[in-house]
């Protein structure tokens, strides 16, 4: 049997998954990215993984057919090189190359977010559509446009920035250097930033007494679980973000108008909470408001997506997922 090992190489863990022919994940491990490191040796820390999760599965290295790296940044898939990423302090790291040096098998790389939209596309939410949109809002804003088949990259590999579109002239400032850029409203830094000034500054409140002994257990979820339970100035939090969500979204969907949209990261999880509105604020703001909107769906690989897409990245160029192994 042949099987196909995925990486999420990400900014605080590296994590490995052994998919089966089947798809099915099988066994999954982590070690922390210590992300300050040379290159070369976050590489050997994904190597040693790799050989440690195919020993615990009983699975020799030969029934591997090969291996996909999902990691944030600019990545050129066709060469297997992380151009840039700016959170592991990346520059033209050659990601393949030095994965070959430890294990002769065929190495795919690319972005986490697309990573993502591809698990969605071959087994999860966006399965038997030729177009989907998959917006991932974590840290920042990332997301993967699938058309007939194929994801969009951009002809450097530097696009659907989405977190990156301003939508607030001379708003927050950004990281890129503009302000006003969508991430700075709708990511789940944002949220949690707000989450906790608004803990600070309100001590006595439903949030402030959620909070109170342990800042640190602060999640993009926490600002809604106080709304939820009746937090005045956390249903305002909430009802802007949602606002700002539709947005930003409302841009996308005007340019591309998928057949599918998904939404993936912590923030899936609210549900339908945080879908019916969206949905109602794109009605109104759509321009082709006579035609059908995109179906809306949480992305159903969870936090495994990235693992599991880069698993799939060999079966997903070749565009053979009944015969990937």
């Amino acid at each position: 049997m042949k099987y196909t090992i995925g990486i999420e190489l990400g900014v605080k863990n590296i994590v490995a998954g052994i998919l089966d022919k089947n798809g099915k994940l099988i066994r999954r491990d982590t070690v922390p990215t210590n992300k300050d490191r040379e290159f070369s040796e976050i590489i050997n820390d994904v190597c040693t993984l790799i050989r440690k999760i195919t020993e615990d599965e009983d699975v020799e290295i030969k029934n591997v057919k090969y291996i996909g790296v999902g990691c944030p940044g600019i990545t050129d898939n066709k060469n297997g090189i992380v151009i840039k990423n700016y959170s592991l302090n990346f520059t033209n790291a050659n990601v393949r190359s030095e994965i070959q040096k430890h294990l002769n098998i065929p190495v795919f790389v690319e972005n986490d977010a697309n990573c993502v939209a591809i698990a969605e596309y071959l087994l999860g939410a966006a399965y038997g559509t030729e177009s989907s949109l998959t917006i991932k809002v974590g840290v920042g804003i990332g997301g993967g446009i699938i058309i007939d088949g194929s994801i969009y990259n951009g002809f450097n590999f530097g696009g659907t920035e989405f977190g990156h579109m301003v939508i607030e002239h001379n708003g927050r400032p950004c990281s890129c250097g503009r302000k006003g850029c969508w991430e700075q409203y709708v990511s789940g830094t944002s949220l949690i930033n707000q989450t906790k000034q608004l803990a600070a500054e309100n001590p006595d409140s439903i949030l402030g007494k959620m909070v109170m002994n342990n800042v640190a257990q602060i999640t993009e979820l926490t600002i809604f679980e106080a709304a939820k339970a009746g937090d005045e100035k956390a249903k305002k939090i909430c009802s802007e973000f949602v606002e700002y969500f539709a947005e930003g979204l409302t841009n996308i969907v005007n340019i591309l108008m998928p057949e599918v949209v998904i939404l993936a990261g912590p923030i899936s999880k609210l549900g339908n909470t945080i879908v019916n509105p969206l949905v109602e604020l794109l009605k109104d703001r759509v321009y082709s408001k006579e035609l059908n909107l995109p179906e809306f769906k949480m992305a159903e690989m969870g936090n495994a997506g990235i693992l599991v897409g880069a698993a799939l990245l060999g079966a997903f160029k070749d565009k053979k997922l009944d015969d990937w192994v």
